[in-house]
């Protein structure tokens, strides 16, 4: 495939048909020169917008009323190749307004018969499965057989959430023997569809052109579920993207979360953040300087190429603002990409993603728990990677399965060989269930499952084999838990203890739960050589209420299962470290940015700085020094008991240190 760029910018244009003078102040001289000096060498551009319009002089679409230049897309094309920027290709697929209003048998339809518009000013959703497809394949082909490109960007390929009952979904649904009545079932043709249209797609790209990578842009959702996984057209991708706008409702969780699981697999990939202040088309929104650096540091730092969302004025001239704050950004990630790119990350710690299916079978589609966990290492400093239940164990020293991760006989064997080998394992609530939820799979298990406990909010008591550091105190348990009774020869870590009663309008005590009777019911924690399970679901906790004593406890475990870790570090919780290696170096990338939660978004403004960073990083080889980079600064290094140890005079915002 055709490498992607390093420094890359989408530029949307969503432009309705009643404004003027479309693309009548774009310059090409002007265009090219604003991206290079803005350090970008990759763009894309747009053929086709969400409101439907064209912006290339089509037979198969309709272009845009009021173009000033009959090839707004070719010009740009010519223009960015002239001036050796890459080129990637942009059209809309589920979001068309135009095609939703002149094809009404291509919409999407509801359940209860009615189309996905609320009447509201929003897109409105076309399926995948009607002879839509088709008119994408022309409109597809003549874009292609036109322009030449560096890559082609499908967005909006996913199906409505509660899936479709157009005439084409319901005869499919019955052919493939599903029921359009079950939201179960519809979901998953959905994602059937979804799929097959991905397939398709991809093979009229590589018809062209096999180089050519092609895209396809939707909401991810990490998950083993047969049906739902990434896995399941992942060969279809020519790259990947992670569109992850921090302020845009995805929040700084989302990045480390998805390029945890995409971002070793092989795929040539860049992250999507966005210049604006808070989503995609904030005309006049323009993100704090600090920000932006803060999230292409973080990006190139796991090894991820870069990429900027702006949305272009309906006139055509980039604005002049946008990219001196783009430059600052990518300067900054030019100089560090020798260092970042091109590596491989290095973690001991694998976090399982579950199924995603609740206890009615219906996918729901949360990811609450794996984010609590992904979050838990963050900010312990713990380097980790996302896996699935299809993905090989051996390279990690300690897994992870957080609250939902179901144990079906294979699954069961895969963990018992994990274990033979050495393994560690560390899981919370139902995970380690069988698929019927009735008992835990693994033999090694050092709980018996007594169902779920009768208590919304309950109590956690640590007892001292859970660690040092943790009072013996009823802490809140701000969710339903699991009943667990511990295997012979299994240590109890700490012990459930029931309210008084349940709040109930009739029947409370105080502004919130009732408190603890103090006398446990049975084990909230157990351990049982190479196992260690809680009873609650800490990990969705952490993620919901962020209360320290659920980390603490995970963290105390891990020191239990990996007594000798990757990194250790007396860096703060506000801190992110990522591992990464190439070659017979050693690369350290250490962040120091502190998003505020200000007026519903988090907002990142200052730079605060550490001073004297204690690093010590174990080594499995001979250790030759260590430097700063970009500065090339060379730093002094300690061998103690393995561990190759650095002190970093300060981190200004981030940091980046290599050990050879």
């Amino acid at each position: 495939m055709k490498p992607i760029g390093r420094r890359d910018i989408h530029l949307d244009f969503h432009t309705h048909g009643d404004i003027p003078g479309i693309g009548a102040d774009f310059d090409p001289d002007e265009f090219t020169l604003t991206l290079t000096n803005a350090h970008v060498d990759s763009i894309c551009v747009f053929a086709r917008c969400h409101h439907g319009y064209c912006y290339y002089p089509t037979t198969v679409g309709t272009p845009h009323p009021h173009l000033a230049r009959p090839d707004l897309l070719g010009d740009m094309v010519t223009a960015l190749h002239g001036a050796g920027i890459k080129v990637g290709i942009y059209t809309t697929v589920v979001w068309d307004e135009l095609t939703w209003q002149n094809h009404p048998a291509w919409r999407v339809v509801k359940p209860d018969g009615r189309f996905v518009d609320d009447g509201s000013a929003g897109w409105k959703w076309l399926c995948m499965n009607t002879a839509y497809a088709d008119w994408l394949e022309e409109h597809t082909r003549e874009i292609l057989e036109r322009y030449r490109c560096d890559r082609v960007f499908f967005d909006i390929v996913m199906p409505w959430p509660d899936g479709c009952c157009c005439d084409d979904c319901l005869a499919g649904m019955k052919v493939e023997g599903l029921d359009a009545g079950s939201a179960a079932d519809r979901r998953t043709y959905g994602e059937r569809v979804r799929s097959r249209f991905v397939e398709r797609f991809a093979g009229i790209v590589a018809d062209h052109d096999p180089t050519l990578p092609a895209f396809f842009n939707r909401s991810w959702t990490l998950t083993s579920h047969p049906e739902m996984t990434a896995r399941r057209d992942w060969e279809s991708y020519g790259q990947m993207v992670v569109e992850s706008l921090p302020s845009g409702g995805w929040g700084y969780n989302h990045f480390p979360l998805l390029a945890g699981y995409f971002a070793w697999r092989g795929k040539d990939m860049n992250a999507c953040t966005g210049r604006f202040l808070r989503s995609w088309g904030d005309f006049g929104g323009l993100k704090n300087p600090v920000a932006l650096e803060y999230e292409c540091v973080r990006t190139v730092a796991w090894g991820v190429k870069c990429d900027i969302g702006d949305q272009l004025h309906p006139r055509g001239r980039l604005e002049k603002a946008t990219y001196d704050l783009v430059g600052g950004a990518y300067g900054l990630v030019e100089q560090l990409e020798p260092w970042c790119l091109d590596t491989e990350p290095l973690a001991e710690v694998g976090i399982v993603v579950g199924t995603g299916t609740g206890p009615d079978g219906l996918f729901d589609g949360d990811n609450r728990s794996e984010e609590g966990a992904m979050r838990t290492c963050l900010e312990l400093q713990v380097p980790f990677l996302i896996v699935d239940t299809a993905d090989d164990f051996d390279r990690f020293r300690v897994l992870l399965l957080p609250d939902k991760v179901m144990v079906d006989d294979a699954l069961a064997k895969k963990l018992a060989r994990f274990l033979a080998a050495g393994g560690q394992l560390i899981a919370s609530h139902r995970s380690g269930l069988r698929p019927d939820g009735q008992a835990f799979a693994p033999p090694q298990w050092p709980a018996v499952w007594h169902g779920e406990g009768e208590h919304t909010t309950h109590y956690l008591r640590p007892l001292p084999a859970a660690g040092p550091d943790l009072a013996e105190f009823d802490y809140a348990v701000y969710e339903r838990g699991g009943q667990i009774v511990a295997e012979d020869e299994a240590t109890t870590l700490a012990l459930s203890v029931p309210p008084y009663f349940e709040r109930r309008p009739q029947h409370f005590c105080s502004h919130a739960q009732a408190p603890s009777t103090g006398v446990p019911s049975g084990p909230a924690a157990v351990r049982r050589g190479a196992v260690t399970h809680f009873a609650d679901p800490l990990f969705r906790l952490y993620k919901e209420t962020g209360h320290g004593v659920y980390r603490t406890l995970v963290r105390n475990a891990l020191r239990v299962h990996d007594p000798r870790p990757l990194l250790r570090t007396n860096l703060p919780s506000t801190a992110e470290v990522t591992l990464r290696r190439r070659g017979e170096a050693v690369l350290v990338h250490i962040l120091h940015y502190v998003p505020q939660r200000r007026a519903g978004i988090d907002i990142v403004e200052d730079v605060i700085p550490l001073h004297g960073v204690e690093l010590c990083v174990r080594m499995d080889r001979e250790v030759k020094g260590a430097k700063l980079v970009p500065e090339g600064e060379a730093i002094a290094l300690e061998m103690v008991d393995g561990y190759a140890c650095v002190r970093v005079p300060v981190v200004s915002g981030h940091a980046h240190v290599v050990v050879e």
